[in-house]
């Protein structure tokens, strides 16, 4: 019976390839590297390369600790490096939820208008909601007035749904200090 080392060694000279393979358990716990050097010419090579993969010695990783990284700037990581929210723009995203749901919009409706607002905030876009008004009263869709109608060019009566979570430009526009 053959072995699968001999069946190795057995495949590896018939493609006339040669080569070495090196195994070796580096510093880091279950992390394993194989290399395989080549015999043959590198320009031979240079056909069946389609890509180089770089990997830092062992010293190097052992040196890097990342909790460390983010403890000394945890937004260091976030925008505009990312997509991931400031710890700023996290306490503006709840602070609004709570305002958005104690004037009647559900939950999925805050969530929702206050992503949008993260997003605005980021752009530096000056149009606001009349969620974010002082002058906006009632509970719920059914019962928001502005107290500030003539200024906004609003009518008197309740203002729709749409109208409240629109990102607009309003003259009479006084904004929440939780906001």
């Amino acid at each position: 019976m053959i072995t699968w080392a001999e069946r190795a060694k057995a495949a590896i000279s018939q493609t006339g390839q040669g080569g070495t393979v090196k195994t070796d358990e580096t510093a880091i716990s279950r992390l394993l590297a194989v290399s395989v050097v080549p015999t043959v010419a590198a320009s031979a090579m240079a056909k069946l390369l389609s890509s180089v993969l770089a990997v830092l010695p062992p010293v190097i990783l052992e040196k890097h600790d990342s909790s460390l990284a983010m403890t000394e700037d945890p937004d260091g990581w976030c925008w505009p490096y990312s997509t991931a929210m400031t710890g700023a723009e996290i306490d503006n995203f709840k602070a609004r939820l709570s305002k958005f749901g104690d004037k009647g919009l559900t939950a999925t409706d805050c969530e929702a208008l206050a992503d949008k607002l993260v997003l605005r905030d980021r752009e530096a876009d000056l149009r606001r909601v009349c969620l974010e008004c002082r002058n906006l009263s009632g509970y719920g869709p059914a019962s928001w007035r502005c107290s500030n109608w003539k200024a906004a060019g609003v009518g008197a009566s309740g203002l729709p749904f749409d109208l409240v979570l629109l990102l607009q430009g309003c003259d009479g526009f006084e904004l929440l200090n939780c906001v």
